[in-house]
């Protein structure tokens, strides 16, 4: 799995308190916080679906579930708020890469494939219907 961006140790001493209490079931540990609130951030600063990022940030329902969560208790919009200098940081490593993809000339050009939909780059969402029947219409 390619290295995804992720918060560093500096900056996760300062977001960690502006979390809310774990205060799940008895005996089902809460997802890690610091992936998840990676993920946000990642989001934020590609301007991706939570749906779209890379698989290593873990399930999108789990990921949709949580921000509801912190977005209903205001935790969101702090960690956002604190959080400001790490999606910056996160967008500039995100240009980077697209730039690097984007530069046939460079030594450490690779193709797309490498990049858009497995690595840290967020694919893009389906546009055409899927499954087995998606192409039939009803009469």
């Amino acid at each position: 799995m390619p290295n995804l961006p992720m918060i560093r140790s500096a900056e996760w001493k300062l977001l960690q308190p502006l979390l809310p209490p774990s205060a799940g079931r008895p005996g089902k540990p809460r997802l890690d916080d610091r992936l998840m609130v990676s993920a946000f951030f990642y989001a934020e600063a590609t301007r991706a679906a939570l749906e779209c990022l890379p698989p290593g940030y873990g399930n999108p329902r789990s990921l949709r579930t949580r921000r509801q969560r912190w977005q209903a208790d205001g935790t969101l919009a702090r960690l956002m708020q604190a959080g400001a200098p790490v999606i910056v940081r996160m967008r500039n490593t995100y240009w980077g890469l697209i730039h690097a993809a984007s530069d046939t000339d460079s030594p450490d050009w690779r193709t797309s494939s490498e990049f858009f939909g497995k690595g840290v780059i967020p694919r893009a969402p389906h546009t055409e219907p899927r499954g087995r029947y998606a192409g039939r219409q009803r009469p």
